[in-house]
């Protein structure tokens, strides 16, 4: 990620992207499906809200897709591949919010009507991705990620799902997500936090949550589910181990820090 929130072939980190994507498909397709099963034969919104989006598209093949498209026998869960189909890459990789568009359509079916709040501090940016729209009504934002995300959680309809992925510059660090991931436990919104490795213990000890982590040799990459999301955990434990050996690294579950508490 650029120091903008860009996605650019040269500064973006692949394996993250590509931990998070797996991710956030799984679960979305998990929330997504039973609010169209609830529909019956009416049409239902459903609303998603990305915090640091990018302009929607990554030059690519990534790194790694293609193995991953190669050996997609191996993974029980589906959702990534709908919005990725093979056998070959695509010439440009979805970015997360047209990759979640494509997965809402794919789990949710006719009965699910998609609206998508994207944000990126850099104006040019969103600019760029109004070319990016493909499915769903979509609202482009500009504005720091944690001020965009208390605006639209402060509008009458909450969203569906939301995906907190702070810059990796954000001098706030990790704590500041964490907070935001708290608020949307309080009300019940599923979510996603996508967090750096280093300096992310206290952080997790303070939500109380699993960390679902990728460690690779120079760093690596962690994602936290919450607000409901995380009842998807059982459905990709056993692909995130594939995952990562296909990305050269690890998976390592980070559990919170056990904590005695007397009254």
């Amino acid at each position: 990620m650029g120091p903008h929130g860009t996605e650019h072939p040269m500064t973006f980190d692949s394996c993250g992207t590509l931990w998070n994507q797996f991710i956030l498909a799984a679960a979305l397709a998990r929330m997504a499906r039973p609010v169209a099963e609830n529909a019956g034969d009416d049409l239902v919104y459903f609303s998603y809200t990305d915090t640091h989006a990018g302009a929607g598209r990554l030059d690519g093949p990534l790194t790694h897709v293609a193995e991953m498209i190669e050996h997609h026998g191996r993974f029980s869960n589906r959702s990534w591949f709908a919005a990725v189909p093979g056998p070959l890459p695509p010439a440009e990789h979805p970015g997360s919010w047209v990759l979640a568009g494509r997965v809402l359509a794919s789990a949710g079916g006719a009965q699910l009507a998609i609206e998508m709040d994207v944000n990126d501090l850099d104006p040019a940016v969103m600019e760029v991705a109004k070319a990016a729209r493909e499915r769903g009504w979509v609202r482009l934002w500009s504005h720091d990620w944690f001020l965009f995300l208390r605006s639209r959680l402060g509008r009458p309809e909450r969203p569906h799902f939301v995906f907190i992925d702070p810059p990796a510059d954000d001098p706030r660090g990790p704590a500041y997500a964490i907070d935001a991931a708290i608020l949307m436990d309080t009300m019940g919104v599923p979510y996603m936090v996508s967090y750096p490795l280093r300096g992310c213990q206290t952080a997790i000890d303070e939500i109380g949550r699993t960390g679902l982590e990728l460690v690779l040799p120079e760093g690596g990459h962690g994602a936290l589910l919450g607000g409901g999301a995380e009842t998807v955990l059982l459905d990709v434990i056993s692909d995130l181990k594939v995952l990562a050996e296909i990305l050269g690294g690890e998976f390592v579950p980070r559990l919170p820090s056990a904590v005695d508490y007397s009254i």
